[in-house]
């Protein structure tokens, strides 16, 4: 059980981290959709529109927990098996589900999220399976934001976090000037918070990269002796990888739709489905990646 009380959680802004990842599946729905600059600025706008810090979730992350969920869960008088089995039993339902899809639905989330990719010859799932992931994210996420009130600990863990990123926000200038080790100021970015970097081709945007800057979770020994094994990134050498399609790994990896600009996107497709009365699971994949070109352009007339 991890005891903060006898422990100092210090927040150190000048020990940071600078991050530069490639947001995953965007490529796959620019495959079927052309987003010029000014389309792309809607959607940055509401991406960052969100409440909660991308930051925050790398924090965890990079702290040890590769689920990003078991923050949620954290309390005095948890242990990881504990927190192993309401995990499990959140993801559950969810596992169940997706069985019960298209076989080729199915192998299209499966390598999505095991290697980013949609499988040759499974392109026209793309989008459909990106909705589906992300329905499974946010349910779960909603569900353990609910197990969360009356955590302590999980409180704690939340508000030193978002303390850390406001102290590393209000000196990041002057520790920009102070960072020797780096050859030139420009190599680091001139705001802490996640920016998102577009690339076009004729006008077209072809990739987007993200960019922020964060510090490690002061609470960053109690994730680690609460986060199962199984759960663990990196994944510990004599713990065997999570069978693809069981809790275990659909908890570890399911996290990755929610990123905030793939998260803004398929957000734009899904209020345009409703719109529509066509809802993602009528397996009508023809019909929702039209509707999904459509969602983006209508969007963009609409927010000018």
């Amino acid at each position: 059980m991890a005891d903060t009380r006898r422990r100092k959680h210090t927040i150190e802004p000048d020990h940071y981290t600078v991050l530069a990842p490639i947001p995953p599946f965007v490529d796959v729905i620019l495959q079927s959709n052309q987003i010029n600059p000014q389309e792309f600025a809607i959607i940055e706008g509401l991406a960052m529109s969100y409440p909660n810090d991308p930051r925050m979730i790398k924090m965890v992350r990079k702290a040890g927990d590769a689920s990003a969920k078991v923050p949620y869960l954290l309390n005095y008088g948890e242990t990881p098996q504990s927190i192993l089995e309401i995990l499990r039993e959140v993801a559950a339902p969810h596992v169940a589900s997706l069985k019960k899809l298209p076989h080729a639905l199915q192998a299209t989330i499966h390598t999505l999220l095991s290697i980013n990719m949609v499988p040759t010859g499974c392109e026209k799932y793309g989008i459909p399976a990106l909705l589906e992931i992300n329905r499974i994210q946010q349910e779960m996420t909603e569900t353990l934001r609910g197990m969360m009130v009356g955590r302590k600990l999980a409180q704690e863990f939340h508000d030193s976090d978002v303390k850390a990123l406001k102290l590393l926000d209000e000196k990041w200038s002057k520790i920009r000037e102070d960072s020797l080790a780096w050859p030139f100021i420009q190599s680091l970015p001139e705001k802490s918070q996640m920016q998102y970097i577009p690339k076009y081709y004729e006008e077209n945007l072809v990739a987007v990269r993200e960019i922020c800057v964060l510090v490690d979770s002061p609470y960053a020994k109690e994730l680690k002796e609460l986060t199962p094994s199984v759960l663990q990134n990196p994944l510990p050498f004599d713990e065997p990888a999570p069978v693809t399609g069981s809790a275990d790994w659909l908890l570890r990896v399911v996290g990755k739709i929610g990123r905030h600009f793939t998260r803004a996107m398929l957000e734009i497709i899904n209020r345009h489905l409703e719109e529509e009365r066509i809802h993602p699971s009528s397996h009508d994949f023809d019909r929702i990646n039209y509707e999904a070109q459509e969602a983006l352009r209508l969007f963009d007339e609409r927010n000018p």
